[in-house]
């Protein structure tokens, strides 16, 4: 698991440094929030190293030495075993969805959104990391309270399309393609509404979720 929590950090580091040197204006903020999460996810997994060497130190043996005794783990209570806080957990949300690990995104942000329940970016990474998970449901709750709670266009057409690809895989085509064309005319740039509009038709090909242009989102 951390072998490829480190390909795919190596990766996004290696993105970051060939275009960084050449980056202006919005790319560069960009790619410097990049940096900042994979810095934070970094700090993260130290941390976590850290605790556990010291939750390994507790394990003393029982007997003399010599003995046959197995060493025997002192308890450790169920609170000690939870979800740390380190730093702010959408921050580390975002960070593991970066690394395409949805399931532990969804822990962070869930504790996010509990603490920032009206921010429209938690909410959209945690919905987006629901349907990565194939939790159609929670995923379209959240998609479904984006829409009126945002002005953003492009954040609306992100949500207003994703809820398309929900109601395509449940073969509510009908309801699929009223969002695929309610999101282009939120935002006509969104490259995905119409491809996945065409694979509506088509019934064949695959639905693009777009969750990608969240980072691009200011």
């Amino acid at each position: 698991m951390l072998q490829h929590v480190f390909e795919t950090m190596n990766e996004l580091l290696d993105e970051v440094i060939a275009q960084y040197p050449h980056a202006k204006g919005k790319q560069k903020q960009e790619l410097d929030h990049q940096v900042t999460l994979l810095r934070s996810m970094s700090d993260h997994i130290v941390e976590e190293w850290l605790r556990f060497e010291e939750r390994l130190s507790l394990l003393r043996p029982k007997a003399s030495k010599g003995s046959s005794v197995p060493l025997q783990p002192c308890p450790v209570k169920e609170t000690q075993i939870s979800i740390p806080d380190y730093g702010d957990p959408y921050q580390r949300g975002q960070g593991y969805y970066l690394l395409m690990m949805y399931k532990e995104a969804v822990m962070f942000l869930e504790q996010a959104a509990k603490i920032q329940p009206e921010n429209i970016e938690v909410r959209a990474y945690l919905a987006m990391s629901h349907l990565h998970l194939g939790n159609c449901q929670e995923a379209g709750h959240h998609f479904q309270l984006i829409i009126p709670l945002t002005d953003n266009n492009s954040m609306k057409a992100i949500a207003c399309n994703a809820l398309g690809c929900i109601h395509a895989k449940q073969h509510q085509f009908a309801q699929a393609e009223a969002c695929f064309l309610k999101a282009h005319e939120w935002d006509p740039a969104l490259p995905e509404p119409i491809m996945n509009l065409k694979v509506c038709q088509s019934k064949s090909g695959h639905f693009e979720l777009g969750g990608e242009h969240m980072m691009h989102i200011q």
